[in-house]
């Protein structure tokens, strides 16, 4: 089986690792702050260099780093139409129901739990040790943080950030781009463009 290569977009430790982990290997980095190389892998430039370079370069898949889901969507509009194609990731060390639908272009860091029937879309990020319990709905482009739960029958919208150790009550319905704070307990259904925090979860600011 031939050695996966891909392109990192943005330099961030924990994807490094993550790539290492699933034996797959990191051509270079794209990132519009570093310069040089970063953990023993090399900067190839900018944003704007990958589109001026995509002939050279578009025969790897982009994987992308950034956790802020208005930016990741950005960068795939960005690099999409620069030419590039997009690879996934699932931590070995994950565990997955077998019956879970995960998009192929999904990033599933270490330790992280999702259970039966459970639906992850399109360039969801994962962080390390949350926990997607059965039947819950994750949809494009959200990032739940380290040690969230989403519980049953859950689901989240589009471009949604779900804080580190929030927990989604079952059944509880979440719109799209909302932002639960870190630490949140979330025991009502939540409508598009709505930050929330604390215990219960309330509304501190809406719109976009």
């Amino acid at each position: 089986m031939l050695e996966k290569k891909i392109i990192l977009v943005g330099g961030f430790h924990e994807m490094i690792e993550l790539c290492e982990q699933c034996n797959v290997s990191i051509v270079g980095i794209f990132d519009n702050d570093r310069t040089g190389e970063y953990m023993n892998y090399k900067i190839l430039g900018t944003d704007q260099d990958a589109k001026n370079k995509a002939d050279q370069y578009k025969q790897f898949p982009v994987i992308l780093s950034p956790d802020k889901p208005s930016l990741r969507e950005k960068l795939f509009h960005f690099y999409q139409d620069a030419g590039y194609s997009f690879e996934g990731l699932i931590s070995p060390t994950a565990c997955i129901s077998r019956t879970a639908r995960i998009d192929r272009l999904a990033v599933i860091q270490h330790g992280v739990n999702v259970s039966a029937n459970a639906s992850i879309g399109s360039l969801v990020k994962l962080n390390s040790l949350c926990n997607i319990m059965h039947d819950a709905i994750v949809d494009d482009f959200t990032t739940v943080a380290p040690n969230a739960v989403v519980l049953g029958y859950v689901k989240i919208g589009r471009g949604c950030y779900i804080g580190a150790n929030s927990t989604i009550l079952p059944e509880k319905k979440l719109g799209h781009r909302i932002m639960v704070g870190a630490g949140a307990v979330v025991t009502k259904d939540v409508p598009d463009d709505m930050t929330i925090a604390g215990v219960p979860a309330r509304g501190i600011k809406s719109g976009k």
